[in-house]
């Protein structure tokens, strides 16, 4: 079966039910205090770093989330066919937290990261009818779905895994995410063209 084509992912956040808890639009100017790593380029969020084996992430804002939707839109413009992007949810200290993570080259992985160490939940080679856009420059939409202590990872509206999570990740900060694996080239980097926070409980809004 041939790898699916996807559709080119939405430019600007959808608006509508469920109800927006938050959403992260770079065209309007930064999502709050950015890291060293983030800047604003061209109405994009963009994390870089030239440290292979460096990770670097951005808060999508101070607000802790439990059960939600996290959708966001990013693209990997410099890098490796190997280097990990995406997002994280459900920050509950600096070094704790769960990364939702795609390669150009068409591998995922959903990693529960804790104290530095990471522990992969699930992951491998996407699927050929997932509709994932390989490649450096591609734009790819990944989703969240957290609910209780299930996660669901999507990638363009395609579902490709769930999980059951450890009680220490309940709630807590989302964000993008950017894992340097490889070595060369010397620099990598992640856009963010839009992020956006949704309800999954209507007493959450």
């Amino acid at each position: 079966m041939p790898t699916a084509a996807p559709l080119p992912p939405p430019a600007s956040p959808p608006s509508g039910a469920p109800a927006i808890l938050h959403t992260v639009d770079p065209r309007s100017g930064a999502p709050g205090p950015l890291t060293a790593a983030a800047s604003i380029d061209d109405g994009r969020l963009v994390l870089a770093t030239s440290a292979p084996g460096a990770v670097a992430g951005q808060p999508f804002s101070p607000d802790a989330f439990r059960d939600v939707v996290v959708d966001a839109v990013v693209s990997l413009p410099r890098g490796g066919m190997d280097d990990a992007y995406g997002i994280f949810v459900r920050q509950v200290a600096e070094r704790t937290y769960l990364a939702f993570m795609v390669t150009p080259a068409g591998q995922w992985s959903l990693l529960a990261v804790a104290d530095g160490g990471s522990t992969p939940m699930a992951g491998g080679r996407l699927p050929v009818e997932a509709p994932f856009a390989r490649g450096l420059g591609a734009a790819n939409r990944l989703t969240v779905v957290a609910a209780g202590p299930c996660l669901t990872c999507i990638v363009n509206g395609f579902v490709v895994g769930g999980v059951t999570v450890d009680p220490r990740y309940r709630a807590g900060i989302a964000g993008t995410l950017l894992v340097h694996l490889s070595a060369e080239p010397a620099e990598a980097a992640v856009a963010l063209h839009w992020a956006q926070v949704r309800a999954l409980l209507v007493d959450q809004v």
